[in-house]
């Protein structure tokens, strides 16, 4: 980011593209009413009763313009800013002395707004701070280890602030979730992208596009990793996790996710050939064939863990394949079969705890009909 914002920072005294035009146009001021009022008396003259006065003004008018034009064409050599001069000799030829008017209130509206608009290197620099702003990172932490209410008077998330904040905290959390994206964050940019303010949706346009950028970039670099080394399980479960993590992102549109999703399950199926014995990557297959309603195959896959694993995370997606195929029998047993881990003196989530107590027994409580269990590893 720093390099980014001394490399913009050069190319402002270059005259970078969308900034204000400077130099030239104290002489654009005087040759756009010159010229708009000579052509007005041309205009003039062809609208008179004079013999050959059209095709006389027709000629003048295009004499005009092509004075104009070797003005501009010195002005290229000069090297000065061509947008106002361009615009008079477009707005000239088929308009007149209207198209010089219309420049010279042009030119005028630009030293009227320019006073106070900003640059263009400055907006795209606000897009995106530098990273080492304390108290942003310190929000960026809150936020994500769930501890911002007790230093947060509002103790908004990052889509709270972006339905509710102002404009510049909008920015702020986009800029923030550019550089950290996680899933979890995607709902924030797509409430940016829908903000009714344009700085806002433009920012979280720009957003959009890095994170995907980067994903496809990191994509191409680990695909190339795994077609040098095919044979390399390490290499295919990495492409396998990051195509997982992409296609879970929320950014894309249905057919692409079900597409990306695919391929990461063909790369888990073959690193999990390579390497039979890497729980690991056993377990990244299992949750994502549940994610993709492949029940049976994830029960498959996760089965052969279930007595030696000392990860309570693939019980519990071992349980919600269980629960899925209506296996409930198995699915009763399993707390049982793995009481150090899902037994009652387990220390279990708050939101599973519940969950197993009834599967195991414990509870009295009945389930009112037509209520199902709750998803155990969603």
């Amino acid at each position: 980011m720093k390099a980014q914002s001394s490399v913009l920072s050069s190319a402002a005294s270059e005259g970078l593209a969308g900034d204000r035009p400077s130099a030239g146009v104290g002489e654009l001021l005087l040759v756009a009413p010159s010229a708009g009022l000579l052509d007005a008396a041309v205009a003039a003259l062809a609208l008179s009763d004079l013999p050959f006065a059209l095709p006389v003004g027709a000629a003048l008018h295009l004499a005009l313009c092509g004075l104009v034009g070797l003005w501009v064409r010195g002005l290229v050599r000069r090297g000065r800013d061509l947008r106002l001069a361009g615009l008079l000799l477009v707005t000239m030829v088929p308009l007149g002395p209207v198209g010089a008017a219309c420049t010279v209130a042009t030119a005028a509206l630009l030293a009227l707004f320019s006073r106070y608009a900003t640059g263009f290197q400055d907006w795209y620099l606000s897009l995106f701070p530098d990273s080492e702003i304390g108290p942003a990172r310190e929000l960026y932490e809150l936020i994500v280890s769930g501890r911002e209410t007790a230093h947060l008077a509002a103790g908004e998330s990052f889509t709270d602030v972006m339905w509710m904040g102002s404009p510049q905290q909008k920015q702020a959390v986009i800029a923030l979730v550019a550089r950290h994206f996680r899933p979890a964050f995607t709902p924030a940019l797509k409430a940016g992208l829908a903000d009714a303010d344009p700085s806002v949706r433009v920012q979280a346009a720009t957003a959009t596009a890095r994170v995907e950028h980067e994903f496809n970039e990191r994509w191409l670099a680990l695909d190339h990793a795994a077609r040098d080394r095919a044979e390399d399980a390490d290499a295919l479960a990495a492409l396998a996790r990051h195509l997982d993590d992409y296609a879970f992102c929320g950014l894309l549109d249905p057919n692409r996710e079900a597409e990306i999703r695919e391929r990461a399950l063909e790369g888990y199926r073959r690193s999990l050939e390579l390497a039979p014995d890497d729980d690991g990557i056993r377990l990244d297959l299992g949750r994502l064939l549940l994610r993709c309603g492949l029940a049976a195959e994830a029960a498959d896959r996760l089965e052969p863990l279930v007595d030696r694993t000392a990860d309570r995370r693939i019980l519990f997606w071992y349980a919600e394949s269980l629960f899925r195929l209506g296996r409930f029998a198995e699915l009763r047993a399993l707390p049982g079969r793995r009481s150090d881990l899902l037994g009652g003196e387990a220390e279990l989530p708050h939101t599973l705890h519940d969950v197993f107590a009834l599967w195991r027994g414990d509870s009295t409580e009945a389930v009112p009909p037509g209520a199902g269990a709750p998803e155990l590893a969603a």
